[in-house]
């Protein structure tokens, strides 16, 4: 009697990336080495970038393959990339190998302001005023500014997920005529990155100059 014992082992399936800590338009290099004892007949790499799914077939033969796959990242920074690789051998045994790779957020975030005047007088009252936007996530954002050799910083902290928010401050213009303030709007991201914003607002010398006349 021949007995034939049943092939239920799968594939051994090792995957490698060029880069773990890709950025927006990197190119990716997703190889998988692939081995299996009985014999191997096909593989594939599936992924989806922006709501395309890609899915890259490949037949084989005998017991070792390497397959590869190169695409352009063009998914946002912060966004998850799930790349998945299956082998299958004769037997139809299949083996999954997944990898979750995440495109680094480089880019700052965008940093709009505005003043209620631009030709202020002494004691007025002047609000800075700054809109913000991030491509993934704001953490925080600061304004800062010095009158009269007196340092003001205002702090902000933004909570979970928010991508847009709006920040002001309200102070006096204690100075003198002329004088100028450099008012400064930085705002950060999850990701770290900073975005700088900052405007000189001169302080309009209205007082009109004084006569003595003499005979």
């Amino acid at each position: 009697t021949l007995i034939t014992v049943a092939d239920v082992t799968r594939p051994v399936v090792n995957t490698t990336f060029n880069t773990t800590s890709p950025v927006v338009n990197d190119v990716i290099n997703f190889t998988g080495n692939i081995t299996d004892a009985g014999g191997l007949i096909s593989a594939n790499i599936t992924y989806n970038i922006s709501g395309v799914l890609t899915k890259v077939n490949f037949t084989l033969s005998g017991t070792s393959a390497q397959v590869s796959n190169v695409t352009q990242i063009t998914t946002e920074g912060g966004s998850v990339i799930n790349f998945t690789m299956y082998a299958t051998d004769t037997s139809n045994n299949v083996k999954q190998n997944s990898t979750l790779i995440t495109v680094a957020d480089i880019t700052r975030p965008v940093v709009n302001t505005t003043f209620n005047t631009t030709s202020p007088l002494v004691n007025d009252v002047i609000n800075f005023t700054g809109n913000i936007t991030d491509n993934v996530a704001l953490l925080s954002a600061n304004i800062t500014y010095n009158i009269s050799g007196i340092l003001t910083k205002v702090n902000f902290t933004f909570g979970a997920n928010v991508a847009a928010a709006q920040v002001s401050n309200v102070t006096q213009l204690t100075c003198v005529e002329t004088c100028t303030i450099n008012f400064t709007m930085y705002a950060t991201d999850t990701s770290n990155n900073v975005k700088q914003n900052s405007t000189l607002i001169t302080v309009a010398d209205v007082t009109r100059p004084v006569v003595n006349t003499t005979f």
